[in-house]
């Protein structure tokens, strides 16, 4: 029998986070429907306010970044000094001159000298990038 628990902890283990997503996927949708609605109700009305729900804001703001290059270049912006300092890394590798790392890591320090926390920052973008609001994660 213990076998058998343990082979039905490990399946719910497994498909939970595929459960999670199809649910946050599905409320996602009925958010932006529900929005959408409302949308609908209020200029057929000729309502000049809208009541929307957080996740109603959030779907309809999804949709209208679809066609958008903002979190690309904003994660491009935050990542660029990690793939500065790992082409560096080659580069003084193959050449056997420390200036290209010891410039890369000069400019990360100045960064870390203006208080900018790259590690935090290249959290929230991969939970951005996930679709995760990460500003909440990192607060708990």
């Amino acid at each position: 029998m213990s076998f058998l628990a343990g082979l039905s902890s490990l399946f719910g283990v497994v498909t939970k986070p595929f459960a999670d997503y199809l649910t946050t996927r599905q409320q996602t949708k009925a958010a932006a429907e529900s929005a959408k609605a409302k949308i609908a109700m209020a200029k057929q009305d000729g309502e000049t306010q809208l009541q929307l729900s957080a996740a109603e804001w959030e779907a309809i703001s999804k949709q209208n970044e679809a066609g958008s290059w903002k979190d690309e270049y904003v994660t491009l912006v935050i990542t660029s000094p990690f793939v500065l300092l790992f082409i560096s890394s080659v580069i003084s590798a193959w050449t056997g001159d420390a200036r290209y790392v010891e410039a890369v890591s000069a400019g990360i320090d100045s960064l870390k000298g203006l208080g900018v926390d790259m590690g935090e920052l290249m959290t929230i973008v991969v939970f951005a990038a996930v679709s995760i609001k990460g500003v909440e994660r990192l607060k708990k």
